[in-house]
């Protein structure tokens, strides 16, 4: 997941180590224009993956 896609309340889970990541503000419409965020969140070298 790249932070652009993340909406507020969104967790994100390392599949790896079991860490875990909240989102409590989005990037807002900067995000959407590819100005940030250019690659997934990652954790342990894996791309992290929204919590079920």
């Amino acid at each position: 997941m790249r932070c652009g896609e993340l909406k507020k309340g969104q967790i994100l889970v390392c599949g790896e180590c079991g860490f875990e990541l909240q989102v409590v503000k989005e990037c807002g419409e900067i995000c959407t224009t590819g100005a940030c965020c250019t690659g997934d969140v990652m954790c342990c070298g894996e791309p992290m993956n929204l919590k079920e």
